[in-house]
């Protein structure tokens, strides 16, 4: 993929993906510049021990961030960032129980960047695998 395309705005797709990655930025850093008190909203959460799962937390999100803002190996980005979404929601049930709507400390933003994140990786595996068979299709054309 060239460059241009992966920062084409007028494509949806592209534009979901960097709304992906670009919006782990706040949340590493929130966790950083916050360390002490995210350990303590993870120990609240029942990860344990907590320090590791901030660290996890943390260098996951930066990953995800990069990969999906740079479309680095989106097929797995997408799916740590579904499965980080997922550990998320859990921990939202586990702190504030189990509501929906985000103002009520629900988990519909979480889901939907979760689910955004496992669209993401679909399609990325779509497109690995299309070209796979397009590539090896032209391999034993006959000439």
């Amino acid at each position: 993929m060239t460059l241009s395309k992966d920062f084409d705005l007028t494509n949806p797709t592209v534009v979901v993906r960097l709304m992906c990655g670009l919006f782990y930025l706040p949340h590493a850093f929130f966790k950083i510049n916050g360390f002490e008190g995210s350990v303590a909203a993870f120990a609240k959460m029942g990860f344990e021990p907590a320090a590791f799962w901030v660290l996890l937390a943390i260098a996951t999100e930066l990953v995800c961030a990069v990969g999906l803002t740079l479309n680095l190996y989106t097929r797995y980005v997408g799916l740590a960032s579904a499965g980080t979404m997922a550990l998320a929601a859990y921990g939202t049930f586990a702190t504030k129980g189990v509501h929906w709507m985000w103002n009520f400390g629900g988990v519909e933003y979480i889901v939907f960047w979760g689910v955004a994140s496992l669209a993401l990786a679909v399609h990325a595996w779509k497109d690995i695998l299309a070209r796979r068979i397009r590539v090896s299709t032209a391999l034993f054309a006959p000439a």
